[in-house]
C-alpha cells in the first residue's frame, strides 16, 4: 500500500468524525506548539538556579563583600537572582518580612516559569468533552437514520456511528498526552520555585545574620571620674 493511499484513507477516516474534527485538530496543533515550546524554552535548574551565580553569590558572601551582592544580582537575570534581590530590599527587617518578600517574589517568577501551561492544561480538559460532543452528535445521527429509514440501511448507521466512536478517539488521543505533559511542566515549576525560594530565604537571613556579627563593638559607657581622669 503506497503512501498516498494511506494518507488519503486517513483523511477519510478523520472526515467520518464529522465536524468536531475541525476543532479538534485546531486544539490538537496549539497543544503540540506549546509542548514543543515548553521542552525548549521551559524552566530547567541551571536557567533557574544557575551554578555559576551560586558560586559568585556564595564567593562574595564568604568575602563579607555584602555590597557587591546586590550588583551582581542585577547583573544577572536569573529568576534566583531576582528573589535575592527582592529578599535584599528587606534584610535589615524581621524574618518574616524577608519570607513574605522572597515568596512574593517567587510567586511573580512562578507565574513567569509557568507560561502556556495553563492553556495545556484547558486543552487536556476540552478535548474530551469535544469528543463527548462529536459523540452525541454522532449518535443524534444515527437515530435520525433509524427513524427516516430503519434498521435495514447499515451503511447509514455505520456513519453515524463511525462520527460518535472516531470523535472520541480523537479527544482523548489528544487529551492524554497533553495531560502528561501539563503534569509534568507544573511539578518541575513548582519543585524549582520551592527550592528557588528555600535558597534565597537561607541566603538573605545567613547575610543578615553575618553583618549583624561584623558590628563594631560598641564602646564602653565610662562614668564621670574616668572620663575625667
Amino acid at each position: 500500500m503506497s503512501a498516498t493511499t494511506e494518507q488519503y484513507q486517513l483523511f477519510e477516516l478523520l472526515a467520518k468524525a464529522g465536524w468536531v474534527i475541525w476543532p479538534l485538530a485546531f486544539c490538537s496543533l496549539i497543544g503540540v506548539a506549546i509542548i514543543v515550546e515548553r521542552l525548549i524554552s521551559g524552566p530547567r535548574r541551571s536557567r533557574v538556579i544557575p551554578p555559576k551565580f551560586r558560586s559568585d553569590l556564595e564567593e562574595l558572601a564568604a568575602e563579607r563583600r555584602f555590597d557587591e551582592i546586590a550588583g551582581l544580582c542585577r547583573a544577572d537575570n536569573s529568576p534566583l537572582a531576582k528573589v535575592i534581590l527582592a529578599g535584599l530590599r528587606f534584610a535589615d527587617r524581621p524574618r518574616e518580612e524577608i519570607k513574605e518578600a522572597v515568596e512574593r517574589a517567587g510567586r511573580i517568577e512562578a507565574a513567569k516559569m509557568q507560561r502556556f501551561i495553563g492553556a495545556l492544561g484547558t486543552i487536556a480538559a476540552v478535548t474530551p468533552l469535544l469528543g463527548l460532543l462529536g459523540t452525541v452528535s454522532g449518535m443524534i445521527n444515527t437515530f435520525e437514520v433509524i427513524q427516516l429509514e430503519g434498521v435495514g440501511n447499515a451503511a447509514a448507521l455505520s456513519g453515524g456511528i463511525s462520527e460518535a466512536l472516531l470523535s472520541t478517539a480523537c479527544g482523548l488521543t489528544i487529551a492524554i498526552p497533553c495531560l502528561v505533559f501539563h503534569r509534568m511542566f507544573l511539578a518541575r515549576c513548582r519543585e524549582l520555585t520551592l527550592r528557588m525560594e528555600q535558597i534565597a530565604a537561607e541566603f538573605v537571613e545567613s547575610m543578615q545574620k553575618a553583618r549583624l556579627t561584623d558590628k563594631p563593638a560598641p564602646k564602653p559607657v565610662l562614668s564621670r571620674a574616668e572620663a575625667a581622669s
